[in-house]
């Protein structure tokens, strides 16, 4: 395998972990690179230069080298502060890089969702509806990874979606007018789909609605595995489990 060596890319931290006493193992999102994996060598030692900069949220000059599948760090540059994330908005972007480790191969470039990625945590930072930010990247992600939600037609009839008749969505099918005896499928008016894919007019009734229709699409690509994301929220925060005042009114 021929050594590899990149220089100067732009990228964000999705998760780390300790590796020997003195590295970290980190999970990166890089915009021409896709997600990868890097050990950052003397990154828990105290005196680190990039011990500081080795964060969520950040955007973050990277570089690095190898042959093998994990990669070493090389280059680890700050050219800002990180986004302010706190509370609930906090564990939002933690969900998001959740979904980015789950969904994305290593190395598989995935320029437009980079900045999608990128949009959606500078809208939690700067106060944006979080329920909004989450719905609309959940369906990029979707659309970037190949499993693109069916947004625009009625599949039984291939009309137009209606925003007054209520429909049935199928995860990996797509929407069929509500029928007596139709009983599969997340029910959802056609205002609420053509909400998300116009990315606007998020009432109340649409919130609901996508969350749960997001959700049992989720549900079904990720073959039953769990989001860890939520359940740490609610274990910090036990709270939050009251209708109305957590997380799992978001995701």
């Amino acid at each position: 395998m021929t050594a590899v060596r990149v220089k100067g890319q732009p990228g964000f931290v999705l998760h780390r972990r300790p590796y020997s006493e003195t590295s970290l193992l980190v999970d990166l999102f890089s915009r021409e690179h896709g997600r990868l994996t890097v050990i950052a060598k003397g990154a828990r030692q105290r005196k680190s230069q990039v011990r500081g900069v080795l964060r969520p949220f950040g955007l973050i000059t990277l570089g690095w080298s190898g042959k093998g599948e994990v990669k070493t760090l090389t280059q680890c540059e700050s050219p800002g502060p990180a986004f302010n994330l706190r509370r609930r908005r906090l564990f939002c972007g933690y969900y998001l890089n959740e979904l980015l480790l789950k969904f994305l191969h290593r190395y598989d470039p995935h320029e437009t969702l980079f900045d999608y990625y990128q949009a959606a945590v500078v809208q939690l930072a700067q106060g944006v509806d979080d329920e909004t930010v989450l719905r609309v990247f959940e369906k990029q992600l979707m659309n970037e990874a190949g499993y693109g939600l069916q947004l625009d037609r009625d599949q039984d009839s291939g009309t137009v979606l209606k925003a007054d008749i209520i429909y049935r969505y199928l995860p990996g099918v797509g929407a069929f007018v509500d029928k007596p005896g139709r009983n599969e499928g997340i029910l959802v008016h056609g205002s609420s789909m053509i909400a998300l894919r116009t990315e606007t007019g998020f009432d109340e009734r649409a919130r609901l609605e996508l969350k749960q229709l997001n959700r049992s699409v989720l549900r079904v690509l990720l073959e039953g595995r769990p989001l860890l994301s939520r359940a740490v929220y609610l274990r910090l925060y036990p709270a939050s489990s009251r209708p109305g005042t957590g997380l799992q009114d978001l995701m």
